[in-house]
């Protein structure tokens, strides 16, 4: 293992760097959810296509969860992680020619390697920077790097959007792909391991081996039910409130974006807990504790009363928090051993992709059933798990 260089200012530079880069691709990820209407109106297509804009890059995100973690240790997370920019760059770019939903869903696929990347390289910059003990503050900081591009897209998508020009989604592409170059030059100038930062001799490490914990497996089977749930909600919060409460587009994307608010909130709720639980039998009890409330708020999501829109788009975004922030510092505990961390982490992100597409089959239910169904099929999965 690497000696582990002192926190500086140089170490912030890097970390802040590093999390721009990641809210950039962030946001990049889910342009999708803000713009959906549109979409729609102007591709001539349904909810159920709509949906499989944001599964198709769960799909290159299954492909690399696995594989991201060698990738890293393999090219190091500066190469990663730029690369994992200038995809998402170029998948946007495609994207904003796109005349057909063909074009559209295979500039998502493009798209998709940077979301199982940067999730990977980025933390792994903050390790080269920051001691273990000393590594707590960066990595709270780091957890809500989704949360922070999806508040930035659900409110700053009303700047370039118009409800009555359906084709004006194509201007939020051009904004992604303009902030995906702009963090690309960022990383590249900024980011880079300490000086004097080498990686000790290894051992060959085997990723059959690093996969044969069940722990490992049944977090990821945990985080796969929780981000069915996660992603189904934040995908259709807007179009739910456009369709069902009767809402206009930009109301729609603003009151979405309280999801996101309230996301933020409970990574900073999360970060004095977690700091207080610190027993491992504790932490699993509170990720059951989370679970259960994540079930509980499956049902409220899709059954708003208008007048309660503002708290209940809040406390979902709490709730919807509470999964990753507890479920990241138990994984290195389910590992077999301390090489196969990155494993580990590997496959719990496997289990997100997974999860990621009930997108599609949430947007068929829609379609064949109401807004009702989601409800009950989140509250399944989150129960079962």
């Amino acid at each position: 293992m690497e000696a582990r260089r002192p926190s500086s200012a140089r170490s912030w530079i890097v970390t802040l760097v590093g999390m721009l880069a990641a809210v950039a691709i962030a946001i990049n990820m889910f342009k999708v959810p803000p713009t959906m209407g549109l979409l729609m109106a102007d591709l001539g297509i349904g909810p159920a296509l709509g949906g499989w804009l944001m599964t198709v890059p769960t799909v290159t995100g299954l492909v690399l969860a696995l594989p991201s973690g060698g990738l890293t240790d393999k090219f190091g997370p500066k190469k990663v992680g730029l690369f994992a920019i200038l995809s998402a760059a170029v998948g946007s770019l495609i994207g904003s020619f796109a005349p057909n939903i063909e074009l559209l869903l295979f500039s998502r696929f493009v798209e998709g390697l940077s979301f199982a990347l940067i999730g990977v390289a980025v933390p792994a910059i903050i390790a080269m920077w920051f001691s273990p003990e000393k590594s707590g503050a960066p990595m709270a900081i780091w957890s809500g790097w989704v949360p922070i591009g999806m508040l930035a897209i659900f409110t700053g998508a009303n700047l370039f959007i118009a409800a009555d020009d359906p084709g004006t989604w194509t201007n939020v592409w051009w904004l992604s792909t303009a902030l995906l170059v702009a963090a690309a030059v960022l990383y590249l100038v900024f980011v880079k391991a300490p000086d004097g930062y080498a990686a000790e001799d290894a051992p060959k490490i085997s990723l059959v081996a690093g996969m044969k914990s069940p722990s490992t497996w049944l977090l990821a089977v945990v985080f796969a039910m929780f981000a069915f749930i996660m992603y189904a909600v934040s995908t259709f919060a807007p179009t739910y409130c456009m369709e069902e409460l009767g809402y206009s587009l930009e109301d729609s994307n603003l009151y979405s974006s309280l999801i996101t608010v309230g996301m933020i909130l409970g990574v900073v709720l999360m970060t004095p807990v977690l700091n207080k639980v610190v027993r491992l039998k504790s932490r699993i009890w509170l990720l059951v504790a989370s679970m259960v409330l994540t079930a509980l708020i499956a049902i409220l999501a899709f059954n708003v009363p208008p007048q309660a829109t503002v708290a209940v788009m809040i406390v979902t975004g709490i709730v919807l928090q509470l999964v990753p922030a507890v479920i990241w510092p138990i994984a290195p505990s389910a590992a077999v051993a301390p090489v196969y961390i990155g494993t580990t982490f590997g496959v719990i992100a496997l289990g997100r992709s997974i999860g990621g597409f009930g997108n599609a089959s949430i947007g068929t239910l829609i379609e064949t059933s109401g807004w009702g169904a989601p409800s009950c099929c989140s509250w399944a999965s989150a129960s079962w798990a």
